[in-house]
């Protein structure tokens, strides 16, 4: 399985997931299909695969968690686009409710401070759309061809849509009560096409992606000694502090998917190697 044909069906069974709860008036959380939808099935991925393209990480911190994800994504040279991913899930009344919810006790409201989390760490920022709408269909194509409904499964909206939607309606709500529709754009397009991603972003190498104690190091073994210039260990430090700022603030997701262009495999020290 590529890693576009793994985005694609772990759409798939969140879609399916949803649907066949909403059909039970049961409602789901973005925390459980996070976990045990998105994360589950990228995991079972792999276990079964002795070298993968694709690897999840849970955070060190799970129990003050979301539903939230981070991205890597691999430019082809060892370099990562890194992408914040606020997740929502589709209630019951087929709607996206609070979307205008406020950040915490900051004051503001969670789609500005996604966007002022992006920008202290050099980044993309989306919300990830958890829909799931029985009985629906639609079909359409994209960068990576055709697709059906259950491709909604995982969505991309931007920030700025989001922020603009709850600016025109005070309601916070994206939607009209069973009125049935998903929204966003088929995720896939992250792994199966060659993601867009503004030159004013930063492009973080495999150390880099390491320098975030809210996580244990993928590459390199905590405490390695190698040479390093004085201007690669202030670059080092300047990201550790940015990573250990947002978290404060409150970004904490539940995990963060590393999506290399080349085969990965676990090293005899339980490290990533490319």
């Amino acid at each position: 399985m590529s890693k576009c044909d793994l985005f694609k069906t772990t759409a798939e069974i969140v879609w399916d997931t949803i649907s066949r709860n909403h059909l039970r008036n049961n409602r789901l959380s973005e925390e459980g299909v996070t976990r045990q939808t998105v994360l589950d099935n990228i995991q079972s991925y792999v276990e079964e695969h002795r070298t993968f393209s694709v690897f999840a990480q849970k955070s060190l911190n799970e129990v003050n968690t979301g539903g939230d994800i981070e991205l890597y994504i691999d430019n082809g040279q060892l370099k990562f686009y890194r992408i914040l991913l606020q997740a929502k899930l589709m209630e019951l009344n087929y709607c996206f409710e609070h979307l205008d919810r406020d950040s915490g006790s900051t004051g503001r409201k969670q789609y500005d401070t996604l966007k002022s989390f992006a920008k202290q760490v050099n980044c993309d920022a989306y919300y990830l759309m958890y829909n799931g709408c029985p009985s629906y269909k639609v079909s359409g194509s994209d960068c990576a061809g055709f697709y059906n409904e259950k491709q909604f499964g995982c969505a991309i909206m931007s920030v700025n849509d989001i922020k603009k939607h709850c600016v025109e309606n005070s309601t916070g709500r994206l939607g009209i009560p069973n009125n049935v529709r998903p929204f966003g754009k088929p995720w896939r397009f992250l792994t199966c096409c060659d993601y867009e991603y503004s030159r004013d972003n930063r492009l973080y190498s495999i150390d880099e992606i390491d320098m975030d104690d809210y996580f244990r190091n993928l590459f390199t073994p905590p405490g390695l000694i190698r040479f390093i210039t004085l201007e690669q260990i202030n670059n080092q430090q300047t990201i550790a502090n940015k990573n250990e700022t947002v978290h404060k603030l409150g970004w904490n997701p539940a995990a963060r998917i590393i999506i290399t262009k080349k085969e990965m495999r676990r090293g005899s020290n339980g490290r990533l190697e490319i």
